[in-house]
């Protein structure tokens, strides 16, 4: 039992490292460029898409200004970057991503005026602005990526409760199909019925036919007489084919019900398996959408 438990514990703990969110994380710190230092913000954005966030930070630089970001030396600058809700006037933004295990960390400065850079102690108002826009941007990203997990896991979910209506729908066929063979077999057996009278009257008429034939003697008489019986020979040998279809019927239509039977216990099983992981895959949606709406509250 205290094995179990553990297992239970340590599967518990796993889940929530795969489904858990992490906190995103800002510094303030010098950063270092490829020909200087300047104070700068540095975020750390959990899980994320290096390429992903790197196209979107370029979009970000960007926006509202028809400056062009410049790639060089592994770092994306801007001069005239507009952020007015940092600054009211254009800024210089320099920056560098760095793809890190689980995350990406991204490293930004920003120049009010050539060498006047946004830092504490010195302009403590556009750093909280700042901070809080890299915090906004890195959120959205975050947000994007759990969104993204959770649809993969909804469709997954979708998926299997299409899995469970397709074992469902081959219980109801089988049941149908059951129902099917007992009527046909009904009505066989009713047929069959009225086959063996029309057979047994046949069989006696024959008889008190031949009975008659053996009292004549040879002339047309006794030829029509077994021109007769020789018609009723045909009509019993047809009757005995349409006796021996419906017993072949009947034994088709058992052995259908019987294998019928076997399939239905096999997707009442299915059914049961599918369910179980529907909840098992239920409960994983649930922690992606918790997992989604903690990163929606930072």
């Amino acid at each position: 039992m205290k094995k179990f438990n553990l297992m239970v514990l340590c599967l518990a703990l796993s889940l929530a490292g795969i489904y858990g969110q992490k906190p995103i994380k800002i510094t303030e710190d010098s950063i270092a460029f490829s020909t200087f230092v300047a104070p700068g913000v540095i975020v750390c954005i959990p899980e994320v898409n290096y390429e992903s966030v790197q196209k979107n930070w370029v979009k970000e630089l960007e926006s509202g200004t028809k400056s062009k970001a410049v790639y060089e030396k592994g770092e994306w600058s801007i001069i005239g970057a507009i952020m007015k809700d940092i600054s009211p006037t254009a800024l210089t933004v320099y920056s560098k991503l760095a793809n890190q295990d689980s995350m990406v960390k991204m490293m930004v400065s920003m120049e009010l005026k050539k060498d006047v850079y946004v830092e504490k102690g010195f302009s403590e108002g556009e750093l909280v602005k700042m901070e809080n826009r890299l915090k906004e941007f890195a959120k959205n990203q975050y947000i994007a990526l759990a969104e993204e997990q959770l649809k993969e896991e909804e469709k997954k979910l979708k998926e299997l409760e299409k899995e469970l209506s397709s074992h469902q729908k081959d219980e109801t066929g089988f049941e149908k199909s059951i129902r099917s063979d007992e009527k046909n077999i009904r009505e066989a057996e009713d047929n069959l019925a009225i086959l063996n009278n029309e057979l047994n009257t046949l069989t006696a008429e024959i008889a008190a036919q031949n009975a008659e034939l053996n009292t004549l003697a040879e002339g047309a008489a006794r030829d029509e007489k077994s021109k007769y019986i020789e018609d009723l020979e045909k009509r019993k040998k047809k009757f005995m084919n349409n006796v021996k279809s419906a017993n072949n019927h009947i034994d088709k239509s058992k052995d259908d019900i019987r294998d019928t039977n076997v399939d239905i216990p096999k997707a009442q099983t299915m059914q049961k398996e599918a369910s179980e992981k529907i909840a098992a895959q239920e409960s994983v949606v649930r922690k992606f959408e918790e997992k989604l709406n903690v990163i929606k509250s930072y």
